[in-house]
């Protein structure tokens, strides 16, 4: 039956586009079900334009007016037109290709739209692309004819539309499958042209454009089946997966041909477009990492040069796609990789070279060929302040020590230290105008690191810095131990300049030099030490701090009779004697782990078991917070000096004994003879040749006694233990003087120096003064009443100077090589054993003596260390060690 009412034909065509308009546009919701961009935008825009082209054809043929359908089917045929832009972009992305984002094709795509647009705008005015007629059957309505153009239009539509399709087509071939809906769809898009060629001969068919119709289905279905079964044959993530990475990505089919880039790879290659060929006539360098491997490859990127780390990844579950290869900038790690590389190759160059200062000249040089580092500067501190002496390294590397003034700039070196970099005339500008702000010479007054950022500040440098394309400044201190500093100075171009990591590492070479060359010097000391040690004379031991040996020297070995192999890892109890008490050892521990050394005799014992008396001297080695980590013990081997000791002082006492026995008897005998001389020649006197023979009896007499009284009072005297020596003042001094010369009714002139105020000496040297006046007045040549003795006491440095003149006849050659020998000798005994005395009481107290003497008299000089201030109360002094060095 056929349908003839008007109105009825008019609604049925009405109802079909309206509803096929409302399903395209529903289905636009649907779309954002899609996860590819591209593709959720393509085929949105499909399924939109197509709604607009089958709503406008409604509307066409809902109207009756002939302008409103005019302008109605104009919007359609601009719809219909756009969605071909729309289905290219879907394709491309739904295969994997990216010709949807070339520029050129964007550019292309809308010139073309452009005119075919205006050429159907203006179609009023020349009717090349359509004309119209009214027509009444079935109903009212303006039937519109095509012309050359439209359907050259189409044509090109067409073509399009199958060169999507042969994408498609394309692809399942690869994943080697035949979707048979897609075949379905394809078929959909012709079959609005069989209404069209029946319409003439077949009422109440119109001959109106179908192609909505079909666009729509078309639409629809690919909607239905993006989702589901075109998944299994194609991969229309490939766009995505070059764009999920956020490095610069390539996808490669299996013939390494790219067929997918995201935008990121376009501005590493240098390329607008990247065309889908072989990844070897693109890039032969990335051709050549094998797939599965990762490499690295240079390229020049926004005017610098950048370091990628190029990855080729296989990819899974891809029909056409087999790998993605990735180009991720890794030239701030490689610089950081680079900078710890230098870092350990300094530390191994350093330990293994002669010459630490040619290597860290050559600092600068190495740490500027890394990229972005434009200038690296090695400036001596105070290098740039004019008052100070030049400080820059000398030519063999090592810091120079010049004699004149400041010489910062030379024909070979224009700048002070080491620079290199290619923004070296940035510091020669520094080095003229030395800007205080600048981070560099600021560093090398205040002895701080510094980093500034050029764009954080405004200071005059920072412009000058920026004229350089220096972004950032970091200045490190490079401080060695009694040695020239330095600082460090990086200025680096990189756009953000340096990271938290890459200024830690150049800190860290700025710390590590120093402490390697310090390691150096400290290894070449404790190899100096332990060379030392060695040859020592004396037994040197070193434990831990509890008392475990870890070192001995030959010495040891030869007094103990231990090996080093058997001492090490023992304690000394292995030489212990039983003889020393438990108060001994625990006064001991008490000292040492106090911090303090304990000096001691002790009575030990060897490995064969033959006892021994040794002088033991224990130092703590202590650790910066002062507590002690290992100590140190020297042992003097004193038996045969002991024993050397004992057998003189018991001769000695024997010999004075026995001297003294002798003086009384000669004294005694010599009253007898006296006595019966006098019996024999009657009352007179006794000629003079008899009273001289007694006299010089007499006088010999009692010189021997007097010998025998000093030597005594030497023996006492030396006998004493330093560490129960008493302290005097100065002042003191005079007082025994004078008292001195009072004894022998002679008269002592005293000065004393105002700057010794309330210094103190030995007790000793009460008894050096004694010694001294009474030698010159005893030996003077005049009466004891007229003698005059002049005592000075002055300050010489730390020390007492005593000085003891008088105007006497000199002192004998005997006496002067007593003092300047120190010695009495058999040749040259007598009257020199005060003086032998006094020279041994010097040196005991840490001082020395000299003498001048001559017609006008004699001068003694005695040097003794002032102790420093007297006190009200006596008590003990620290021990100085210049005192127990000399008096031990």
């Amino acid at each position: 039956m056929v349908v003839s009412d008007p109105l009825l034909i008019r609604s049925i065509y009405v109802l079909a586009f309206g509803l096929a308009a409302v399903i395209c546009v529903a289905g636009t919701v649907s779309v954002r079900g899609l996860s590819h961009p591209d593709i959720r935008r393509g085929l949105g825009g499909l399924l939109g334009l197509s709604g607009l082209w089958s709503l406008s054809t409604a509307a066409q043929l809902a109207t009756s007016s002939p302008l409103a359908q005019r302008v109605f089917h104009l919007a359609g045929l601009i719809a219909g037109l756009s969605t071909i832009v729309a289905w290219v972009v879907f394709a491309a992305a739904y295969t994997g290709r990216s010709y949807h984002r070339q520029r050129a094709f964007q550019i292309g795509s809308v010139a073309l739209l452009a005119v075919i647009i205006g050429v159907k705008l203006t179609n009023p005015l020349h009717g090349l692309y359509y004309t119209t007629t009214a027509a009444t059957t079935p109903f009212s309505h303006l039937q519109f004819r095509y012309g050359a153009i439209h359907w050259f239009v189409t044509g090109i539509v067409y073509t399009v539309t199958f060169v999507g399709f042969g994408w498609l087509f394309q692809s399942f071939e690869r994943g080697d499958s035949r979707p048979t809906v897609l075949y379905a769809l394809v078929g959909v898009t012709a079959l609005p042209l069989v209404p069209y060629i029946l319409s003439p001969s077949v009422e109440p068919l119109l001959q109106i454009n179908y192609e909505p119709l079909g666009v729509a289905v078309f639409a629809v279905g690919i909607l239905r089946y993006a989702r589901t079964e075109f998944a299994s044959h194609s991969s229309p993530g490939l766009s995505t997966l070059a764009d999920s990475v956020a490095v610069g990505g390539l996808v490669l089919d299996s013939s390494a041909t790219v067929i997918a880039y995201n935008d990121e790879a376009t501005t590493i290659l240098d390329r607008e477009t990247i065309p889908r060929r072989p990844l070897a006539a693109i890039d032969d360098g990335l051709a050549s990492i094998p797939p599965g491997d990762t490499g690295h490859r240079t390229y020049t990127v926004g005017g610098r040069e950048r370091t990628y780390e190029v990855t080729r990844s296989p990819i899974d579950d891809e029909a056409i796609a087999e790998e993605i290869l990735t180009l991720k900038d890794v030239t701030r790690v490689s610089r950081t990789e680079r900078l710890v590389r230098l870092n350990r190759d300094l530390t191994d160059e350093l330990l293994d070279t002669p010459e630490p200062w040619a290597v860290i000249r050559g600092v600068p040089e190495r740490m500027a060929a890394i990229d972005a580092y434009d200038l690296v500067w090695l400036v001596p501190v105070a290098a740039v302040d004019p008052t100070v002496t030049d400080r820059s390294l000398s030519a063999d590397g090592g810091p120079a020590d010049h004699d004149g003034g400041r010489q910062f700039r030379t024909d070979t070196d224009p700048v002070a230290g080491v620079v290199a970099g290619a923004a070296t005339g940035y510091a020669e500008w520094v080095a003229d105008d030395t800007p205080a702000a600048e981070p560099v010479v600021e560093a090398t007054t205040t002895g701080t690191a510094s980093h500034v950022a050029v764009d954080e500040t405004d200071a005059a440098w920072s412009s000058r810095a920026a004229g350089n394309d220096i972004t950032d400044s970091l200045a490190v201190p490079v401080g060695f131990d009694n040695q020239q500093a330095f600082v460090l100075g990086v200025y680096t171009t990189a756009p953000t300049g340096f990271d938290a990591v890459e200024r830690e590492v150049i800190e860290e070479i700025g710390d590590s030099v120093p402490q390697v060359v310090s390691t150096i010097e400290t290894h070449e000391e404790a190899l100096q030490y332990e060379e030392a040690m060695k040859h020592a004379g004396v037994a040197i031991s070193i434990t831990d701090s509890d008392g475990v040996i870890q070192y001995v020297n030959p010495a040891f070995e030869e007094l103990t009779g231990y090996s080093a192999a058997e001492a090490v890892g023992s304690t000394h109890r292995i030489l212990n004697s039983g003889e020393m008490s438990d108060q001994h050892y625990k006064q001991l521990w008490e000292t040492i782990t106090d911090g303090d050394i304990f000096e001691k005799q002790v009575i030990n014992r060897t490995k064969d078991g033959d006892r021994y008396i040794l002088q033991e001297t224990i130092s703590p080695v202590t650790n910066d917070d002062g507590e002690p980590e290992a100590y140190v013990a020297v042992q003097f081997d004193i038996t045969d000096k002991l024993l050397r000791e004992q057998r003189l002082a018991v001769l000695n006492r024997v010999l004075r004994h026995n001297l003294r026995a002798s003086v009384n008897v000669i004294t005694g005998q010599t009253g007898l003879l006296e006595d019966r001389v006098r019996e024999a020649i009657g009352p007179d006197a006794l000629p003079a040749a008899i009273e001289d023979s007694l006299q010089t009896v007499r006088d010999r007499v009692e010189h021997l006694h007097s010998q025998a009284e000093t030597a005594r009072e030497i023996e006492t005297v030396l006998a004493d233990d330093p560490g129960e020596h008493t302290w005097e003042s100065v002042e003191t001094l005079c007082e025994t003087a004078t008292e001195t010369a009072a004894t022998f009714e002679a008269s002592c002139v005293c000065d004393v120096d105002g700057e010794i105020d309330d210094r103190r000496v030995d007790s000793e040297v009460t008894r050096i003064v004694e010694e001294l006046v009474e030698n010159a007045i005893s030996h003077h040549d005049r009466q004891p009443s007229a003698v005059e003795v002049r005592v000075t006491l002055s300050v010489a440095g730390d020390d007492l100077l005593l000085t003891v003149a008088d105007d006497g006849p000199g002192l004998s050659e005997q006496e002067l090589v007593v003092i300047e020998d120190g010695a009495e000798e058999p040749l040259r005994h007598g009257s020199g054993l005060g003086l032998w005395m006094v020279n041994w009481l010097a040196i005991a107290c840490g001082g020395s003596i000299s003498a001048t003497t001559g017609d006008s008299g004699t001068t003694i000089n005695v040097r003794v260390p002032l102790r420093g201030a007297a006190e009200s109360t006596p008590s003990d002094p620290p021990v100085d060690p210049d005192w127990m060095a000399n008096g031990s």
